[in-house]
């Protein structure tokens, strides 16, 4: 027995070690990561984030920069206004800096530059957007932080106009989703950076110029590994700290998805090509967005959600109740409708008295998903209520007798009555009083009359 019981001990010990030798995967383990040091999704409807990955790390932007210098050029300026090139603006930015190969001296119109700037990532049309709008290049960045605050951007510092690296130019996966978001509100900047390719026309210095999108996602100009059809725009960055940066929206499925992937590797395969990261992990991540999300519609003005009791009325006891709007929400494929919940909030949850009009708001609706607000809407009555006018009637007297003005009439009433009856009693008394005085008096009168004769007779 000592021997089995030894043999057993051994090998569970053996049965141990030997599952200690493989991975354990947890229940929460995440199905999904995206192969750069951050990265972000989220719904351009609601503004809801799907995926975060290292989203507050603070980290070099790149050209990404260069969305908020397009954002506050066209706040700022307009459009059609000539900028000339100073030779300030095309000193210091190294010679392999981008560029769109302005010329000291050179006239374009702020809209042309701003295609330079978007498509073709100029890094000298940044300054001289900086110097067209601010007047110098410093007073622009200190705009363009200032501008980040008011956003409400929490981990943002620029530098520079244009991103080329500095160790204090840095920012946020969720802040660029916020300037981003900011930027897109204007039609004129969602035209420039969803543009694959432009002509800058001829100026006084140059004929036109070709420029054609950095971003391989929408364009298959310069190779087309990277091509896909559902993706709009942004802006892409690279430098050597910042590694690979891609911000793009693409929609489909009824979903409309901003992607953000930041500081993504430039990886040498087999054959000696080199494959950019950032496109590759940015369309997986856009994926992965619209197979585990729908937009699902959990309230609607089709379909009523209850009826509210009318006191008063001639033609119905009670009003049924609709949402004033559709209420939508992204939600995962595999949502738990345990988690969905619908909360109804009635201005008189007891009822109404008529009458009632149709699309009277009674109240709101609001949807929760696990505890998280993700839609509201009026609820508003779906037709109308007559009110009865006997009813009105027997509800006025019934309310008069029950309210506080009629107690005080009657109160009144009552004091009135008392004094009165007070007065009367007090005059009864009064002529009662009189006639036994009179009474008295004639008796005295009728005794000293006796005397008086009896008194001649003596």
């Amino acid at each position: 027995m000592k021997i089995i019981s030894r043999f057993c001990g051994i090998l569970l010990c053996i049965l141990i070690l030997f599952s200690l030798s493989f991975p354990v995967l947890a229940d929460d383990a995440p199905s999904f990561s995206v192969d750069a040091k951050a990265a972000l999704l989220l719904d351009l409807n609601s503004g809801r984030v799907l995926y975060s990955q290292n989203a507050d790390e603070r980290l070099y932007p790149a050209s990404l920069t260069k969305i908020m210098t397009c954002m506050l050029a066209l706040e700022n300026s307009f459009l059609d206004e000539t900028v000339t090139v100073s030779s300030e603006a095309l000193e210091g930015l190294g010679e392999d800096s981008s560029s769109a190969g302005l010329l000291a001296g050179e006239e374009l119109s702020m809209r042309e530059l701003l295609y330079c700037v978007m498509i073709s990532s100029a890094n000298e049309a940044c300054n001289v957007v900086a110097e067209a709008v601010s007047g110098s290049v410093s007073s622009f960045v200190d705009l363009m932080n200032q501008r980040a605050a008011e956003l409400g951007c929490t981990g943002t510092h620029f530098v520079n106009p244009h991103g080329l690296h500095d160790e204090n130019h840095y920012t946020t996966a969720r802040d660029l989703s916020i300037i981003t978001q900011a930027a897109l509100k204007n039609e004129v900047f969602v035209t420039i950076c969803t543009a694959a390719e432009h002509t800058v026309p001829a100026t006084n210095l140059s004929g036109p110029r070709e420029l054609y999108t950095t971003n391989y996602l929408i364009s298959n100009h310069t190779t087309g590994i990277y091509y896909y059809p559902k993706a709009k725009g942004i802006k892409t960055g690279f430098t050597t700290p910042a590694g690979r940066c891609l911000v793009t929206m693409a929609s489909g499925n009824g979903l409309n998805l901003l992607s953000i992937v930041m500081g993504a590797a430039t990886v040498q395969q087999a054959d000696g090509s080199w494959l950019m990261k950032s496109f590759p992990e940015a369309k997986a991540l856009l994926e992965y967005g619209f197979s585990h999300y729908r937009e699902y519609t959990l309230v609607s003005p089709l379909n009523p959600l209850g009826k509210l009791p009318v006191r008063l009325s001639s033609n119905s006891e009670s009003v049924v109740y609709a949402p004033a709007s559709t209420v939508s929400a992204i939600l995962p494929t595999d949502y738990d409708e345990l988690l969905l919940r619908t909360v109804i909030n009635l201005e008189s949850p007891e009822g109404i008295d008529a009458p009632v009009r149709k699309d009277q708001v009674l109240g709101t609706v609001e949807v929760y998903y696990d505890h998280e607000l993700i839609g509201r809407s009026d609820l508003l009555a779906i037709s109308e209520v007559e009110r009865s006018a006997a009813e009105q009637v027997i509800h006025q007297t019934n309310t008069f007798f029950h309210s506080s003005l009629w107690k005080w009439i009657l109160f009144i009433l009552i004091f009135l009555l008392i004094i009165i009856a007070v007065i009367y009693l007090l005059r009864i008394y009064r002529v009662r009083e009189a006639r036994r005085r009179r009474a008295d008096k004639y008796k005295r009168d009728q005794v000293r009359q006796k005397l008086r004769e009896e008194l001649d007779d003596q």
